[in-house]
C-alpha cells in the first residue's frame, strides 16, 4: 500500500475520533422499530458514517461489475453479429 494511503487512512481514523471526543452529548435515538437513550452523538456519527461507506462501496463494486459484464455481453453481441453474416455469406 502506499504512503499516502496509510496517511490518508490515518487522518480520517484521527478526524472520527475527534468526532466522537468533541461530540460527547448524549442523545436519544430511535430508528425505526428500536430506540436507544442516551447515546453518544459522536459515536452514532462515526457509526452512520461507517455504514453509509460500506454501503457505498458495496453498490458501487456491484455496479462496476454490472458495467463490466455489459460492456462483455455487448462484444460477445458484435461478435456474434459478425459470426453469422460470415455464415450468410458463405452460405449463399
Amino acid at each position: 500500500m502506499a504512503w499516502w494511503r496509510v496517511l490518508l487512512l490515518l487522518l480520517l481514523f484521527a478526524i472520527g475520533l475527534w468526532m466522537v471526543v468533541v461530540n460527547d452529548q448524549p442523545i436519544d435515538l430511535n430508528l425505526l422499530f428500536w430506540k436507544f437513550k442516551a447515546v453518544n452523538s459522536g459515536l452514532s456519527l462515526l457509526v452512520s458514517f461507517l455504514l453509509g461507506s460500506l454501503v457505498g462501496m458495496l453498490v458501487g463494486l456491484n455496479l462496476y461489475v454490472l458495467f463490466k459484464l455489459k460492456g462483455r455481453v455487448f462484444l460477445l453481441r458484435r461478435e456474434l453479429r459478425d459470426a453469422r453474416q460470415q455464415l450468410e455469406r458463405r452460405a449463399s
